[in-house]
C-alpha cells in the first residue's frame, strides 16, 4: 500500500519502536555513538559514558526476569562486557584521555618563566612578547647579536697553513 504522506525516499514500517531497536545491530549503534561523542564537549561524553553504564544495567535486570536461557545468559554476558569497557571509558575521559591517549598539559619550569617575563610583572603577557620582539629587531643577527657574529679570515690550503705554523715557530725561537 502505497501512503500519498509519504516522500519518495520514506517506506511505511509496521514494526513497534521496540522491534526496530532490536534490529540495529552493535556495529551501527557504535558508529551512531562514535559520531556523536565526536561532537560532544568532554562534559557530555562523560555522561553519554554513564548512561550507557545505566542502560546496560536496566537491560540486565529486564533479562533476569523470567525464564533462565542459553541466550539470555549470552546477552548477560555481553553486556557486563560492555559495562566494562563503558566505566573505563568514563573513567578515562574524566582522567583527560582522548582517543585512547593522554592528553598532554606542558608546564613551563620557573626558569622559562622568568626569562619570558621582561619587564617582570610576574605575569607573562602582551607587552612581555612585544618587549621581546624589539630586542629581535634591534640585534642584527637575530640569535646572539652583533657580538656573536665571526670574524672573516681568508681561506688558506693546508700547506700554507703548515707553513704558517713552521714561520711562527721558528720565529718564536724554537
Amino acid at each position: 500500500m502505497k501512503n500519498s504522506n509519504l516522500k519518495p525516499t520514506e517506506i511505511e514500517v509496521s514494526m513497534s519502536s521496540e522491534e526496530i531497536e532490536a534490529a540495529i545491530t552493535k556495529q551501527q549503534d557504535d558508529k551512531i555513538d562514535k559520531k556523536e561523542l565526536k561532537k560532544d564537549s568532554e562534559k557530555e561524553k562523560v555522561e553519554h559514558e554513564k548512561d550507557a553504564v545505566k542502560d546496560d544495567k536496566s537491560k540486565i535486570k529486564k533479562l533476569d526476569k523470567g525464564a533462565p536461557s542459553e541466550k539470555k545468559d549470552a546477552e548477560k554476558k555481553d553486556l557486563k562486557k560492555d559495562i566494562k569497557y563503558d566505566k573505563e571509558s568514563e573513567e578515562k575521559m574524566k582522567a583527560g584521555y582522548k582517543d585512547g591517549e593522554k592528553k598532554m598539559k606542558a608546564e613551563m619550569s620557573d626558569k622559562q618563566k622568568s626569562n619570558l617575563d621582561k619587564n617582570k610583572d610576574g605575569k607573562i603577557d602582551n607587552k612581555d612578547f612585544e618587549m621581546l620582539k624589539k630586542k629581535k629587531k634591534k640585534s642584527d643577527a637575530g640569535y646572539g647579536g652583533e657580538d656573536m657574529k665571526k670574524e672573516k679570515s681568508d681561506k688558506k690550503s693546508y700547506a700554507q697553513l703548515l707553513t704558517d705554523i713552521a714561520a711562527k715557530k721558528y720565529s718564536d725561537g724554537v
